[in-house]
């Protein structure tokens, strides 16, 4: 027969009620289909407050696009905010700005206030695209 360790058994960190629940931690791992030590690590990281290094340095790309965004009276795309990023030394791809203009609400590619009909036209073709009339 195994031999058989007693339960993990934590308190529940949020607990309203006035007498603290206890949980085993092996049986919710298990019925939730995660590793104990993966239960753990993210208890660790969740209780930190500080910005990992690639977190900060979103944080301050997201800053400094809003910036440049603001100063171009909302005109300018993922392309010219790249390009005018790497004029003051930032180190950005395109898709990064662009990445971070979409998860802030920032059109990527148009400029304020367009729309997809002046974008392309009455036809709906890209402009490119239509045929030459003669």
């Amino acid at each position: 027969m195994a031999k058989y360790a007693a339960p993990k058994v934590m308190p529940l960190a949020d607990a309203t009620i006035d007498a603290p629940q206890r949980f085993d931690v092996v049986r919710m791992a298990r019925l939730l289909g995660v590793s104990t030590s993966g239960f753990f690590a993210w208890r660790k990281r969740r209780g930190t407050t500080e910005l990992t290094a690639r977190r900060q340095r979103r944080a301050d790309l997201t800053v400094k696009i809003v910036e440049v965004h603001a100063d171009s009276d909302g005109t300018y795309g993922s392309p010219r905010i790249t390009s005018e990023l790497r004029e003051r030394g930032e180190v950005v791809s395109e898709k990064t700005a662009a990445k971070i203009m979409a998860e802030i609400g920032i059109d990527r590619y148009c400029s304020a206030g367009s729309t997809n009909e002046e974008r392309r036209g009455r036809t709906g073709l890209p402009r490119r695209s239509r045929p030459i009339s003669v």
